[in-house]
């Protein structure tokens, strides 16, 4: 499985280090949709470990990731492929519909 947790920036620049598709997302322990949506990753991760690493951010324990990346609200995710940075992605997504939003 290829989800990870990061809590500092440097720690999310080594994971940024990589040929695969990032998801970078943005989560609380207390949110419901977050609790949601973290199935959907887990799903992504297992059908797709080759593809594609996920990175997972509580915003609580890093607010300094969380502010450098503007979330306002979550669960918010973040696509990064071939280190280009793509709109986020705000609220829980079905699985689908996030398999589709990334291409694969």
């Amino acid at each position: 499985m290829s989800i990870v947790h990061v809590i500092t920036k440097k720690e999310l620049r080594e994971h940024l280090n990589t040929k695969k598709i990032v998801l970078i997302n943005f989560w609380a322990e207390w949110c419901g949709p977050c609790k949601m949506f973290a199935g959907v990753l887990s799903q992504l991760s297992e059908d797709f470990s080759d593809k594609i690493k996920i990175i997972k951010v509580n915003v609580e324990k890093s607010p300094d990731i969380a502010a450098e990346y503007k979330v306002m609200g979550i669960p918010h995710s973040r696509l990064i492929i071939h280190n280009k940075s793509y709109e986020p992605i705000v609220g829980y997504v079905p699985f689908e519909q996030l398999k589709q939003m990334i291409g694969i």
